[in-house]
């Protein structure tokens, strides 16, 4: 190198200087899935949510962001690693995905040595992004039709892990999951890989904004313990998702003596709630008819946690109370609003910690949230709800890495 820069000044030149990187470009690094396989012209989820971003910008709400995929089909952290240096630092971009599996990484049959390697390879993969000034993003591990029970425990594992890993994760699993670890049924092209429905719900699973937060630089979320607030009389707090939601997962804290409503889910066309009864218990209402009820009684003042995860591919709801089941019915919702609190709402009763997520959650991710881990993949909404300010200055803040926040309806 010496020797070229001094044949260099003896002609007068200088040395090209390292073209800048785009901070508006990402790159998505990864195997068949990102790359497309099993989808119609390889339109698959990146296609999709590339799409959703340029229908951003046009529409004045996101960058104008440009989106590269160096996938290669049958990737995995081995092969990734190797190519590395090779095929992304030429692409010039500011934000990395890492779209790998454990299918690829040999997780059927190879057990825990497999998962370990996946686990440490991802760790040296995210810190040579952020050593080469790189922002990296971590897809977890979704489904496949040969998995069996110890497969699906370890996939299960693994991303429980990326849920707490200090880097912005996406939950596919939660996506096209049958609650068994293979595709949900008419989403899958091959055993291995999804159809064009199984892309389009793999895409569902992205925030938004993701990209725009981080590119205002807004943190990971860390739990913050919170005191909880009250709201006026007949006011309601709305949520108003960024994009269309397939699956998904709503979770709030809340403590009252009274009854009446807690959340209003909007359908397309109908209204869905979860709401106290008069004899104490939770109960939900969907929007398609069904009703699930709790044994477990509420009105005793003292903080509870609701969880209501909705599986679209599936055509599942899961209702839990406390980290626990309370039942589960057969339905596909199109999600459009949620609002807390409203006319006829529990006097009295306070709130906090209203999550919400662009994917549906398993039990064992339910019985995280319950023990007050803050799973963060798919996040679009964390609100503490923190009445006396110390979670955040704005009572009503989002800590989520998303750029959606909570509207006062005001009677």
């Amino acid at each position: 190198m010496l020797k070229k820069l001094l044949f260099l000044a003896l002609l007068g030149a200088t040395p090209t200087p390292k073209p800048a990187p785009d901070d508006l470009k990402i790159v998505f690094f990864g195997s068949s899935v990102p790359f497309g396989q099993g989808a119609t012209n390889k339109y698959g989820y990146v296609s999709r949510y590339a799409r959703l971003l340029a229908q951003r910008a046009a529409a004045g709400q996101g960058a104008a962001w440009n989106t590269a995929n160096i996938s290669i089909p049958g990737d995995n952290t081995p092969k990734v690693l190797a190519r590395w240096e090779r095929d992304l630092p030429p692409q010039q971009g500011r934000y990395v995905v890492y779209a790998l599996a454990l299918g690829n990484e040999g997780i059927h049959g190879g057990g825990q040595a497999k998962f370990e390697q996946f686990r440490d390879n991802m760790q040296v993969l995210i810190a040579k992004a952020r050593a080469a000034g790189l922002v990296p993003v971590v897809t977890n591990s979704y489904t496949r039709n040969d998995y069996t029970a110890e497969d699906y425990a370890y996939i299960r594992r693994m991303n429980l892990l990326l849920h707490a890993w200090a880097v912005p994760t996406v939950n596919l699993l939660g996506a096209v999951d049958d609650g068994q670890g293979h595709w949900a049924a008419g989403y899958f092209d091959d055993d291995l890989h999804p159809n064009d429905r199984g892309h389009a719900e793999l895409a569902h699973a992205w925030v938004p904004s993701l990209f725009d937060a981080l590119r205002a630089g807004k943190p990971l979320p860390h739990f913050r313990a919170s005191a909880g607030v009250r709201l006026a009389p007949k006011a309601a707090l709305r949520l108003v998702p960024e994009a269309l939601v397939h699956p998904f997962t709503q979770v709030l804290g809340f403590r009252t003596a009274g009854r009446g409503p807690l959340l209003v889910l909007q359908d397309s066309t109908r209204m869905g709630s979860l709401r106290i009864e008069k004899n104490g218990t939770l109960t939900y209402a969907s929007a398609g008819g069904g009703h699930l009820r709790s044994v477990a009684r509420v009105r005793d003042n003292q903080w509870h946690q609701v969880v209501l995860t909705h599986y679209f591919a599936k055509g599942e709801t899961l209702l839990y109370l406390d980290g626990k089941e309370v039942g589960r019915l057969p339905e596909q919702l199109h999600l459009r609003q949620l609002a807390l609190g409203g006319a006829g709402a529990a006097r009295g009763a306070q709130y906090r910690n209203w999550l919400f997520y662009r994917a549906g959650m398993n039990a064992d991710e339910v019985r995280a949230l319950a023990a007050d881990s803050l799973l963060k993949s798919s996040l679009e909404l964390y609100a503490p709800l923190d009445g006396q300010r110390r979670a955040a200055p704005d009572s009503l803040a989002n800590m989520a890495q998303s750029l959606n926040g909570l509207v006062v309806a005001k009677p």
